[in-house]
C-alpha cells in the first residue's frame, strides 16, 4: 500500500504542471475557505476538491481503478474533475470585493497572474500553423480523399506509415488499420506482426508483409518515400492506385478479388 500511495503523490505532481498556476489556485482555494459564505459554492470550490483529492491520493482508489480494467496511466484524469481554473478566477475576484468596480479590477489582476506565472505554448516546436479546418496535416487529408475517390465502400481496411497513423481516423473514423498508435506506446508491451514488417526493418520484405497483411484482410497499402522495399510493389503483386506528396498508394488485387466474393453475401 506504501508504494501504491507514492505513485499516487508522484502522478498528482505530475499533473499538477506549472508549479506557479497551483500555488495561485491553492491560496484562492484557502481563502474561498475563510470567505465563501454560499453553501452551494463551499460544496463546489472547497469541500469537493478536497474530497476528490483524498480520493485521489488514496491506495484503495488507485487498487480499484486497477480492478477495473481501467489504464493505470489515466489515473491522473480524476484530478481533471477538480475547477482548479475557476477556484483561482472565482477565489481572486472574491478577494476584491462584491462590488462591480472590484470585481473588474480583481478580474485584470488575476489575469494578468495568470499569465504571468504562465508558458508561452506558441513558441513550441510541436505546434505550427493549421494547414486545413481539420487542424491536421494535409497529406493524410489527401491520401484518404484518394482512397475514397477510388473505393465507395463505407469502411476500407488500409495499412499507413507511422507519420500518418494519428491523423487517419481523425480525417475519416470508417478507416479501418490493423493496428493503431498502442505499438508506438514504450510504456506498453505490445507489438503487432503487421507493425514488425512494415516499420521495424530497414528493407521492408514484400512477401511477409503481403503474408501478414493478408490474414489481416488489409486491401490498400500506402508507402512512405523514404521506405525501402526488397522488390518494387508491382514485382511483388499489388497494383498502383495513387501517389500524394510523398506517399504511393497501392491496392491488394487478393484482398480486392475477396471483399468483391463477400459482397454476394454481404452487399455493401
Amino acid at each position: 500500500m506504501a508504494n501504491l500511495f507514492i505513485t499516487c503523490l508522484k502522478t498528482a505532481r505530475d499533473f499538477m504542471g506549472m508549479k506557479l498556476l497551483l500555488v495561485l489556485t491553492v491560496i484562492s482555494w484557502i481563502y474561498l475557505i475563510k470567505a465563501e459564505k454560499n453553501r452551494v459554492h463551499r460544496i463546489l470550490f472547497v469541500y469537493a476538491p478536497a474530497v476528490v483529492m483524498l480520493v485521489f491520493i488514496c491506495p484503495l482508489s488507485y487498487k480499484i481503478y486497477e480492478l477495473t480494467r481501467l489504464d493505470p496511466d489515466t489515473y491522473y484524469r480524476i484530478l481533471w474533475t477538480i475547477p482548479c481554473g475557476i477556484i483561482t478566477v472565482y477565489g481572486m475576484v472574491k478577494l476584491f470585493g462584491d462590488t462591480l468596480k472590484g470585481r473588474i479590477i480583481g478580474a485584470i489582476i488575476c489575469a494578468l497572474l495568470i499569465a504571468l506565472c504562465g508558458d508561452y505554448v506558441y513558441d513550441s516546436p510541436h505546434l505550427y500553423r493549421s494547414e486545413n479546418a481539420y487542424a491536421i496535416p494535409q497529406d493524410p487529408i489527401n491520401v484518404v480523399d484518394s482512397l475514397r475517390a477510388h473505393d465507395d465502400h463505407q469502411r476500407i481496411s488500409v495499412l499507413v506509415p507511422s507519420v500518418l497513423m494519428l491523423y487517419v481516423r481523425q480525417y475519416d473514423a470508417n478507416i479501418n488499420m490493423p493496428y493503431g498508435r498502442e505499438v508506438y506506446d514504450v510504456r506498453k508491451d505490445y507489438t503487432h506482426p503487421v507493425y514488425e514488417v512494415f516499420e521495424l526493418p530497414e528493407i521492408i520484405d514484400l512477401d511477409k508483409l503481403l503474408d501478414v497483411t493478408r490474414e489481416f484482410q488489409v486491401e490498400y497499402i500506402v508507402f512512405y518515400a523514404g521506405q525501402k522495399t526488397d522488390v518494387t510493389p508491382e514485382e511483388a503483386g499489388l497494383t498502383y492506385i495513387d501517389t500524394q506528396g510523398n506517399y504511393t498508394i497501392y491496392q491488394d488485387p487478393e484482398i480486392a478479388k475477396l471483399i468483391k466474393e463477400w459482397e454476394k453475401y454481404y452487399p455493401g
